[in-house]
């Protein structure tokens, strides 16, 4: 807090310039707008409303140039009302307001959302971690009361904690996999004899559009959860005789 409240009034320390003058002509993400102290509300609004700020102990007015984003999960108009927001702040922040859907509102989001901090935190932690499809499921059933932040630390911690570069459900918080109803891992295919490669594949490619035809109500949900087009989808379905059942 100590900090916001030094960047808010530009204060140098050893030559380092505060937020607005770093982000001159440029945007400033204002992350938990709502968890602003009700004395730096005032501050943040005379600088947004005179676009300039003067650093802690100097007399000299610096202007400045800055569009401004600001995010919360609150409530800010329910927080005006009992006197937690300023009015004016909220009025003079809300000209182009965006509602977005929680997580559990937009499950088709999650697994590219999951892709993303995956790739992120495999190459922070130099880790090559990969989550069986039955993790992504699992994904896709859970309310994530949390929404993105509660998806983006679970990734982190099991790519730093998981010993096996592939993260099974086994690898899941108890509260996740007994709300998504975790089923058992099958990303290792049971091998009991050996026949010709090429048939092996047929096999395997005719049991998974099968499933898919069984899960999913459309191609393209087939597709996305397959990695591969709508267009392959039908085209193999019409290759097995595999149907959409009534």
């Amino acid at each position: 807090m100590d900090t916001k409240r030094e960047h808010l009034q530009e204060q140098k320390k050893g030559g380092k310039p505060g937020y607005f003058e770093m982000a001159d002509k440029g945007t400033l993400f204002l992350d938990e707008i709502g968890e602003l102290p009700y004395d730096l509300q005032a501050k943040l609004l005379r600088v947004l409303q005179h676009k300039e700020f003067n650093r802690v102990g100097g007399l000299k007015f610096r202007q400045f140039d800055v569009r401004i984003i600001a995010a919360t999960n609150k409530d800010l108009m329910e927080m005006v009302n009992e006197k937690k927001f300023r009015e004016d702040l909220y009025y003079r922040l809300n000209v182009v307001p965006l509602s977005i859907p929680p997580l559990r509102e937009r499950k088709e989001d999650i697994s590219f959302i999951t892709s993303y901090y995956l790739k992120l935190f495999n190459e922070n932690y130099k880790m090559t971690k990969r989550l069986s499809p039955d993790v992504i499921d699992a994904f896709e059933r859970y309310s994530w009361p949390g929404n993105i932040r509660e998806l983006r630390n679970l990734i982190e911690r099991l790519v730093v904690m998981c010993p096996e570069d592939v993260i099974s459900t086994k690898d899941l918080p108890e509260n996740i996999c007994t709300e998504a109803n975790c089923q058992e891992d099958t990303s290792e295919i049971r091998v009991n004899t050996v026949i010709p490669l090429k048939e092996a594949i047929e096999i395997l490619e005719k049991q998974l559009i099968a499933k898919a035809y069984e899960k999913y109500s459309t191609t393209r949900e087939m597709a996305k959860h397959l990695k591969i087009s709508a267009p392959s989808i039908v085209r193999r379905a019409a290759k097995y005789g595999i149907s959409k059942r009534d």
